[in-house]
């Protein structure tokens, strides 16, 4: 899968995350990739910067709604 189909399966993944499961899931998702550095495959890096962009997507929205 590429990037874009990725991110669109972490996007309806994320739907009903609040704000906190979000920067949990972020967290998780930079320390995965702290530990793996340059050695990560690449077709998994895709995968985890789909899930990272699709988190901050989340929050933005949860962020404008409760402003």
């Amino acid at each position: 899968m590429n990037y874009n189909n990725h991110h669109a399966v972490f996007t309806r993944k994320v739907a009903a995350y609040d704000f906190y499961t979000c920067r949990r899931a972020l967290l998780d998702c930079h320390e995965t990739l702290n530990i793996w550095g340059q050695d990560i495959a690449e077709d998994y890096a895709v995968k985890i910067w789909a899930e990272i962009d699709a988190l901050r997507e989340r929050q933005q929205r949860l962020v404008k709604r409760a402003a």
